[in-house]
């Protein structure tokens, strides 16, 4: 996201949502059940309804000179969107059991609780009603989980 104009790129986004942006993060992404792997910046947002996520391809660099490399590997965009009723659960994991999710040795993510969930990696699993699990590391992975069950019973 070099040389962007931010608030044009908002626009573009709520556009295409076809509402306002109430929620935006920068999150990392490591993957999703379906055995996609990413491990990289996203940028998340929803207009309440829709939740989006996507990546940008970024130069290698070191201390902000570009960097070329003899193999690069082509570029392929990540762009991913899903209904907030869609979302069956939001659940925080040990990033070690998303990990087995991610490479499909395990169904589901192992929910985090007690005083391992201070001393152990965890990241934010959200569910989809067709069982697509998708791994992320937020910082308000709480937010997420107001979305979706706002205007829930």
């Amino acid at each position: 996201m070099d040389n962007i104009d931010v608030s044009l790129f908002l626009k573009e986004r709520e556009e295409r949502l076809g509402g306002r942006i109430v929620y935006r993060t920068y999150a990392l992404f490591y993957g999703s059940s379906t055995g996609e792997t990413r491990d990289n910046g996203v940028f998340l947002y929803s207009d309440g309804n829709t939740f989006v996520f996507e990546d940008f391809e970024k130069e290698n660099r070191i201390l902000g000179i570009p960097i070329a490399t003899k193999k690069k590997e082509k570029y392929v965009k990540l762009e991913r969107s899903f209904s907030k009723d869609d979302v069956k659960e939001v659940n925080k994991v040990y990033r070690s059991s998303a990990d087995d999710v991610i490479q499909g040795l395990s169904e589901k993510g192992k929910i985090a609780k007690g005083i391992l969930s201070a001393v152990r990696k965890t990241v934010t699993e959200i569910v989809l009603e067709d069982g697509t699990r998708y791994y992320f590391e937020l910082m308000d992975g709480d937010k997420i989980r107001n979305i979706v069950s706002n205007g829930r019973s």
